[in-house]
């Protein structure tokens, strides 16, 4: 028997207009995604040529990988409010505002009030708080998740019992994200509560830890933290308190893991530098307390 023969398949026609409809969307897709390709190796390139540490020991900003940016401490920004703080550490700056103690009405299994002291921490980020404007979003995975992060650690340094069937409510706000948004977030929050009177078992101070490129950085700012390395936020009293100096209240290790003595090496220079914040945090503190003395033994006059 002879095979039959296959029936020839002519070749589409250039007239055809099926063959381009299924061209047509791969070639918009391609043009769509090629600029955002093109930023991708460009970033890539840049990451792979740019030296976050120079051979003298020097930065980006011309910082040393120990210090720490200048911070700018303003109490009592807002009046509407019991209590406010506008903390800027180099162009990272953050807003908190305090409302509170207040009557919780919130009522219990058996009927009774609640006898602590319920704190409401609430962290927000502008939408022209980076570079380049985008949507604002109406909801924010990340901020939802820092401000309980925050709830928990406001609420380890707030004295609760001396406030029973209270609530405080603290709300931060990101103006401008320079790097370490979050540690500034967690020592405005602070100073915002000691501006309402609220009372703590010592003063909070956070700093944000990066290693890059073999080096331990004190302090990352924006373009160190898009080298994506390992970062290390670490929240502890500051010292001066009442047997709970260089206490650490929490630590979040984000971007991978690291080794253990790089853990170790990274966990010393925060807990350091938390001393140094807590002290530049202390001086703004008296000097607002001198200030508000000052003008209130003038109004007895």
């Amino acid at each position: 028997r002879r095979p039959r023969p296959r029936p020839r398949v002519s070749p589409p026609s250039p007239s055809s207009s099926a063959p381009c409809a299924r061209a047509r969307p791969r070639r918009t897709a391609r043009r769509a995604f090629a600029p955002v390709c093109r930023a991708l190796r460009r970033r890539a390139r840049r990451r792979r040529t740019m030296e976050y540490v120079s051979f003298e020991g020097l930065r980006l900003d011309g910082r040393r990988a120990r210090e720490i940016r200048a911070t700018t401490i303003v109490l009592g920004v807002d009046a509407t409010v019991d209590g406010s703080c506008e903390y800027a550490v180099g162009n990272t700056r953050v807003l908190a505002t305090v409302e509170g103690p207040t009557e919780y009405r919130a009522v219990g299994s058996e009927g009774d009030l609640e006898p602590t002291c319920a704190v409401e921490a609430r962290h927000r980020e502008s939408a022209f708080a980076q570079d380049g404007a985008r949507e604002a979003r109406r909801y924010d995975r990340r901020a939802q998740e820092f401000s309980r992060t925050l709830t928990g650690v406001l609420e380890s340094a707030i004295v609760g019992t001396l406030m029973p069937r209270a609530r405080i409510r603290v709300t931060t706000q990101v103006l401008a994200n320079d790097g370490g948004a979050r540690a500034a977030a967690v020592n405005a929050a602070t100073l915002a509560l000691i501006d309402a009177g609220v009372p703590l078992r010592d003063m909070l101070a956070a700093v944000t830890v990066g290693y890059i490129d073999g080096h331990v950085l004190v302090d990352v700012n924006r373009a160190e933290e898009r080298a994506r390395g390992v970062e290390l936020t670490l929240c502890a009293f500051a010292g001066g308190g009442d047997g709970d100096a260089h206490v650490v209240v929490g630590e979040q290790l984000d971007r991978g893991k690291c080794a253990v003595d790089v853990f170790e090496s990274m966990h010393d220079l925060a807990l350091a530098a938390t001393r140094v914040v807590g002290a530049r945090m202390r001086k703004a503190t008296l000097k607002r307390t001198r200030s508000l003395a000052t003008s209130r033994a003038l109004e007895k006059f």
